[in-house]
């Protein structure tokens, strides 16, 4: 299986992991590769050749059984090195990914069982996504996006799309996890969104906002 075919179910299971819903738009995997919508048709018609999905005209893509069970291998390989490579050897959140990339090809499931024992058997990786367990359960749970917020709400950071850049952004800005960020205006026409964190504003485009979830109130 080739390297780009593995990323696309691995970011399918990672959208349906967002939704209670089991399918996965086109233009949801075009805008997390930032890919043209024709260009992510043609891979799934290839993964559907394979057996990995299934495309329904006017629904969307799934996983297959052995889509799945690949898809929850390679995802659960990545996030369970995330967690050492973040937590022992103190890598940042946004350098972690590629290291990952490399170590969940070159690992077996013994060894990466006893690491996941090693660490507690972590439920979510340093980005907040959930690590599937050795049974192949993944949890499942539907956070809004900051973009969904309206003003006055207060967002509390939950999740974050595994991507280099939006990740070295929210470093920049001092963005982390379990963090609260108040939101005190939304301009539809600009596509921005301002927000404040330990009494500064901080204004976030939809792009960022759209790939950055959590609880609201």
């Amino acid at each position: 299986m080739k390297k780009s075919e593995e990323d696309y179910i691995k970011t399918i299971l990672e959208l349906q992991t967002l939704t209670p819903e089991p399918f996965v738009k086109v233009s949801e995997i075009a805008q997390t590769f930032g890919y043209s919508e024709q260009s992510v048709y043609e891979m799934i018609r290839r993964l559907q050749e394979l057996s990995f999905v299934i495309y329904t005209p006017y629904k969307g893509i799934e996983l297959t059984k052995e889509g799945e069970a690949e898809a929850i291998r390679l995802v659960r390989a990545h996030r369970i090195w995330e967690v050492f490579l973040t937590e022992t050897l103190g890598f940042s959140w946004q350098d972690v990914h590629q290291e990952a990339e490399q170590l969940e090809h070159a690992s077996s499931e013994l060894l990466l069982e006893r690491l996941y024992d090693f660490l507690g058997q972590p439920k979510e990786c340093q980005h907040g996504n959930p690590i599937p367990n050795f049974k192949g359960q993944v949890k499942r749970v539907k956070y809004p996006s900051l973009w969904e917020a309206t003003v006055g709400q207060s967002f509390v950071l939950r999740r974050v799309i595994d991507d280099y850049e939006l990740l070295s952004y929210l470093q920049d800005e001092g963005i982390e996890l379990h963090q609260t960020l108040d939101v005190v205006q939304v301009n539809p026409f600009q596509e921005l969104l301002h927000v404040t964190l330990n009494d500064r504003v901080v204004i976030i485009s939809k792009k960022i906002a759209s790939m950055i979830y959590g609880t609201l109130s």
